[in-house]
């Protein structure tokens, strides 16, 4: 049973080359996708938060007052 041409030394050289620019490429595509998860995961806390300092009444700048003197303590 025939096994083919056999690649050369420097064909082999450029598959891995190619191999590892689109590996590269899919890894920074998904590291962008995940920063934007992070950013939406962000705004959505961010959100959840101002809906319970509005709910509580205080004003934002009591809520800092707050946090500083229980890290304070």
């Amino acid at each position: 049973m025939a096994r083919g041409v056999k690649k050369s030394l420097q064909e082999k050289i450029t598959q891995k080359e190619d191999l590892i620019e689109a590996l590269s490429t899919r890894i920074k595509k998904e590291r962008d996708e995940l920063n934007e998860l992070l950013e939406l995961q962000k705004t959505e806390e961010l959100n959840e938060l101002r809906i319970v300092v509005q709910k509580s009444g205080l004003e934002i700048n009591d809520l800092i007052q707050m946090a500083q003197m229980q890290t304070a303590q």
